[in-house]
């Protein structure tokens, strides 16, 4: 397996506007997350591969793969992680200050809009190491970059949650849908009133993936936890879940999460490892 590293690229940056606390990118990050963690300052995270889950304790929970990028709000307890130990890398800002208050005063930093995914990810980070890490500015003028970065992926959040297509919150509506057992695309392209081939390309564009492949992925989710937190066996949580068997379900489980429902659980409570206070990651 190869190996987590952690490295702070920057630190304290500061200005009368705000402040960027910390720089860094973890690889091969490790999965051992608290549920919950609280955080005193803002920080974003961006995946930069591999894929994993982020949930809240407002109820939201949304799979997450390479492109995607969350917010980090103080106070709401969060918790993210790939879905195995050194399943993904991300590069990570904490950030706090006046002008990322009145960000969130003017409804911008808000837990509607804590995940979502870049318009054009290689670009995004390419701007990222050019404006902020490579730039000789000063202090202030990489904080003013930082917003005009945040904005781009905000768009992101945005954009999930008013839709393009299809009226207002219909991705949202879609999301939910598509986490329950036994749902079918065609099926959730009728209730929302689309066209499915509509349906399918607006989905693909909003979540980077199909809408087969997000149920699929909603539905290891809700295994991954049914095997954390229940001694209920596979051929259970496969029955519960709508798989139609359990040597399907189990072939699913692995090909999403790289081990079988059977070693996910023998590993349980012995890959978690808690993180310093304050990190992102």
């Amino acid at each position: 397996m190869a190996q987590h590293s952690w490295t702070v690229w920057q630190q304290q940056l500061r200005s009368p506007l705000g402040n960027l606390v910390e720089i860094g990118e973890v690889r091969h990050s490790r999965s051992g997350m608290p549920r919950y963690r609280y955080l005193e300052r803002y920080a974003l995270v961006v995946i930069t591969r591999g894929e994993g889950i982020y949930e809240d304790e407002r109820g939201l929970s949304r799979s997450l793969c390479a492109g995607d990028w969350i917010v980090v709000l103080p106070e709401l307890g969060h918790s993210y992680k790939p879905w195995e130990v050194g399943g993904w890398d991300e590069i990570y800002v904490m950030f706090d200050g006046p002008v990322f208050d009145a960000w969130r005063a003017n409804g911008l930093l808000v837990p509607d809009h804590v995940v979502g995914r870049l318009e054009n990810p290689e670009q995004w980070v390419a701007d990222f190491h050019r404006e902020i890490l490579e730039s000789p500015a000063s202090s202030l003028e990489k904080i003013c970059a930082f917003q005009g970065l945040l904005a781009r992926a905000l768009e992101g959040a945005i954009n999930l949650a008013t839709g393009k297509e299809g009226g207002p919150s219909w991705f949202g509506d879609a999301c939910r849908m598509l986490g329950l057992p036994g749902a079918e695309g065609q099926q959730v392209a009728a209730a929302l009133g689309l066209n499915y081939e509509t349906f399918r390309r607006s989905f693909q564009k909003h979540a980077g993936q199909s809408p087969h492949r997000y149920h699929m992925r909603q539905l290891v989710n809700s295994a991954a936890r049914m095997l954390d937190t229940t001694d209920l066996k596979a051929s259970e949580i496969a029955r519960t879940l709508g798989f139609c068997d359990e040597a399907y379900f189990s072939r699913t489980f692995k090909k999403l999460t790289g081990r079988s429902p059977r070693a996910y659980r023998q590993t349980r409570g012995t890959v978690q490892e808690a993180l310093p206070p304050l990190r992102v990651s």
